[in-house]
């Protein structure tokens, strides 16, 4: 817990006093004298005890035993009768400046009493004139050093303040924190001695129980209103300034925010207004217009603590005249032993009022102490009011409620007696069970404190009178009645600016006044925010109940393409939400709406929820056309020179529209060549409703496996189809079984067996060809003798079935091995030209496949 300092808003001087005893100076006995001290008491004639009486015109003069010092009077009593005067000079006689005169109108109590900075002499002369008969005065006598007058003025602060008919205000916005800082303004400067900001304590009292001795004070205000805060100073010679600014905080106060909606609940995609108003509020003074911060109750015997509280703000004559002046004196207290204190508050003339009384009470706690708390750690404080509507005094209080709590120690407390507060429980208490609240009434009537002047020095003394316990007063203030108080003051952050947040919704924006039209359904959230002229943020939230309306898509308009009067289309508009209705435009009441008519088709869906019937629609076109059929079946393959495709429907209704691939309009197109032809169909030139189809046409000549065919059992035969460039299957049989060649334009086959076989081919299961092949025994038959005479008969050398094999090479050599004739594709044309007749070798080779054989034998040549 933070340790405030307490203070008390007047003079402080640095006071000397003698090693000696004080000594008390009655008026009386040292009229005409100079008393040289900076000690002692000076009184009336009547002492510290006994009122004056009597014609009295006594003189006194105090001079201060310190060199360079000057004397301090302090009233802690001032009494006097109507008429009697108490005049102070700034001097050593009566000659001096006469400083002021104290009567039953104007009390020093709680007043700078001392000499002037331009007094060198430090000396006050006190005249006293009387007729009457009253208790009289009491002042301290010490001396302090002399004061260089100065003022505070302030230099800056956070948020900025600004000067108003002399008031400093600073604007702040709840959660805001406020820092200023204080500078002096030292006129008098050197002329004594040195002053400066450095050497001298800035004392805030923040008015919010915040209490700093920096030169810069930094506070957070957690309560809405206004607050008088109040900065003096204290230099090195422990001067008090004599001007100090007069600074309010004023933070934003909640304004009043109204907001309401045109409609609501409201269909979802529909429109409604939103309209919103703020209002600002004033805040006006209360009327406790000041508290003391934290005073520390150590335990003692017999020791009084004192806090004071000094006004002046009041009318200088007004006082209490009913005790009902007082609405109550607060006080936030911790105590571990109710028996041992004795609570008195005395206003500015000494008058007093006990509220609560010494003995009384026992081991009774007030607000949440740690019992027998040796360090100077502070408990949890209760607030507690005496009021003259009190309903009991604190000691008839005692034994009627007990409580468990939790100390700030850690220690559980439980079952024991205490007073409950007058005002709520603090948020940190930890008190269990029940929280009772009781207001007090004070011991002594505050009908004791009538005649008490409102200005001046309150003080609330607290005594401890027995050993052991200690305790804290937090804070304490007076509550005056509101007739009593000053001229309040207050303010109005007046509105600057409304709107609403922003939001995809709004469709027109005039700032206080939006038009919304809300997207989603469900609860939808619209914030309207109110900005003051402190730049304070307000923020108000409605909730708009928006029903859905049901979503409904027939999708775009659409053609049917009827091939028959059965042929219909199906629109569905069924909503997922429950319990809507469904209106078409045909009368159907029903979610779908099936049709093959050519028409303007529309259906309402309806939500009906909190009363409301939101719905929705949508409209489609749909065209209704009678659809061409067109089916020219599988691709096909055909012999001959010219094919006739037909779309079909000639001569029949509706009539066809048509458009072949090459671009004629006729209802056939004559094919003369392999290719994929196709055609597009419709009943009416402006429906969509297209019939399409398309084939792959392969014409080949009628025979076109060509003539029968002879060959040598031992050549390859092959037999090769044009290529068209399309694919084709092609099935073919040799002999009626399905042969190696497989699915190829194609056949070839080597070394057939000798005799008749047949040979067919299938092309797209639609052309059909078939031949006959003979496959032979080709033999050579090489004759041993030729007789080249030239008789035509047998004169060259002749190989029979040589044509069966080309490319045949043939060489001849004669008995030495000498080759004497070579022919590459030998073609039985030699006569053994060149060369006698004899005996010679031939040697031939053949080449069947990839395979040659060879022939050796001799040849005679006989001429």
């Amino acid at each position: 817990m933070k340790i405030f300092i307490q203070i008390t808003i007047i003079a402080l001087l640095i006071v000397f006093t003698k090693n000696s005893i004080a000594q008390t100076y009655k008026i009386n006995d040292y009229s005409g004298q100079t008393v040289t001290t900076c000690s002692g008491t000076f009184t009336d004639m009547g002492g510290t005890g006994a009122n004056y009486s009597g014609t009295q015109s006594d003189s006194i003069t105090f001079c201060p035993s310190t060199p360079g010092a000057s004397i301090v009077l302090d009233f802690s009593q001032f009494d006097v009768a109507s008429g009697d005067a108490l005049q102070l000079y700034d001097g050593a006689n009566t000659s001096a400046n006469l400083l002021a005169t104290f009567d039953n109108t104007l009390s020093p109590v709680g007043m700078q009493i001392s000499a002037s900075i331009l007094n060198p002499s430090g000396c006050l002369t006190l005249f006293w004139a009387s007729s009457g008969n009253a208790p009289g005065w009491e002042a301290a006598i010490s001396c302090g050093l002399p004061c260089q007058n100065y003022a505070i003025e302030l230099q800056s602060s956070t948020p900025p303040f600004h000067l108003d008919t002399g008031f400093y205000y600073i604007d702040v916005c709840p959660g805001d924190s406020v820092s200023i800082t204080a500078t002096g303004n030292y006129g008098l400067n050197d002329s004594i001695y040195h002053q400066s900001d450095a050497t001298t304590e800035f004392i805030w009292d923040m008015g919010n129980y915040y209490i700093d001795t920096n030169q810069t004070v930094s506070t957070y205000y957690d309560t809405i209103g206004g607050y008088d805060v109040f900065v003096v100073a204290t230099d090195s010679n422990g001067c008090i300034s004599n001007q100090n600014p007069t600074i309010r905080i004023r933070m934003s106060t909640q304004p009043s925010i109204d907001i309401n909606a045109i409609s609501n609940p409201v269909c979802q995609y529909d429109t409604t207004s939103l309209m919103g108003h703020g209002e600002a509020y004033q805040w006006t003074a209360s009327s406790s217009l000041n508290q003391a911060g934290l005073t520390y109750l150590p335990d003692g015997s017999g020791v009084s603590y004192t806090s004071t509280l000094v006004f002046n703000v009041f009318d200088p004559t007004a006082t209490i005249t009913s005790p009902m002046d007082i609405i109550a004196i607060n006080a936030t207290l911790e105590h571990s032993y109710l028996g041992d204190l004795n609570i008195k508050i005395t206003c500015p003339n000494g008058l007093s009022s006990t509220l609560k009384s010494y003995p009384g009470g026992s081991s009774t706690y007030l607000g949440e102490p740690i019992d027998n708390n040796a360090a100077q750690v502070a408990g949890i404080g209760y607030e507690y009011s005496w009021s003259p509507a009190g309903t009991t005094t604190m000691l008839n209080a005692v034994g009627n409620y007990t409580y468990s709590y939790v100390n700030n120690s850690g220690v559980s407390v439980t079952g024991h007696s205490y007073l409950p507060p007058s005002t709520s429980y603090p948020s940190n208490a930890t008190i269990t069970g029940a929280q009772p609240l009781v207001t007090y009434l004070p011991e002594t009537p505050f009908n004791t404190l009538i005649g008490c002047p409102l200005n001046g020095a309150w003080e609330i003394t607290i005594t401890d009178n027995l050993g052991i316990d200690n305790g804290f007063i937090f804070a304490w203030g007076i509550d005056f009645a509101p007739s009593l108080l000053p001229t309040s003051w207050d303010y109005i952050p007046e509105i600057a600016s409304e709107s609403w947040n922003t939001s995809d919704d709004i469709i027109i924006d005039n700032g206080s006044h939006v038009v919304i039209s809300p997207q989603n359904h469900g609860i939808q959230d619209y914030t309207f925010t109110v900005m003051d002229e402190y730049g304070c943020i307000y923020d108000s939230l409605i909730s708009i109940d928006v029903v859905q309306t049901p979503d409904v898509n027939l999708g775009n308009d659409t053609v049917l393409c009827k091939s028959s009067i059965t042929d219909v289309i199906t629109f569905d508009a069924t909503s997922p939400l429950p319990g809507v209705t469904y209106l078409w435009s045909s009368g159907n009441t029903a979610a779908t709406n099936v049709t093959n008519m050519t028409s303007d088709l529309w259906v309402i869906v309806t939500n009906n929820e909190n009363g409301l019937a939101c719905a929705n629609s949508d409209t489609i076109h749909l065209d209704a056309y009678d659809m061409a059929n067109i089916d020219f079946g599988d691709d096909t393959c055909v012999t001959g020179s010219e094919y006739i495709l037909h779309a079909g429907n000639e001569g029949n209704n509706p009539p066809f529209l048509y458009l072949w691939s090459d671009g004629s309009t006729n209802e056939s197109l004559k094919v003369t060549q392999s290719g994929t032809y196709s055609v597009t169909l419709v009943t009416d030139a402006n429906s969509p409703c297209i019939a399409e189809d398309e084939i792959k046409v392969s014409l080949f000549d009628d025979q076109f496996l060509g003539d029968d065919q002879e060959f040598c059992n031992f050549e390859e035969f092959i037999l090769t189809i044009p290529n068209d460039a399309e694919e084709h299957t092609y099935t073919w049989l040799f002999d009626g079984t399905t042969p190696v060649s497989g699915n190829s334009n194609y056949f070839s086959m080597q070394f057939m067996g000798i005799g008749d076989h047949s040979l067919s081919l299938s092309i797209d299961n639609g052309c059909y060809d078939e031949v006959s092949l003979t496959s032979m025994d080709c033999q050579l038959e090489i004759p041993n003798i030729i007789t080249p005479n030239g008789d035509g008969y047998n004169d060259v050398f002749v190989i029979d079935g040589l044509e069966n094999f080309p490319n045949s090479i043939l060489k001849v050599y004669n008995r030495w091995g000498k080759k004497v004739y070579e022919s590459n594709n030998y073609t039985n044309d030699w006569d053994g030209e060149n060369v006698t007749d004899g005996v010679y070798f031939f040697n031939l080779i053949t080449t069947v496949g990839i395979e040659d054989e060879e022939y050796k034998g001799s040849l005679t040549i006989m001429r």
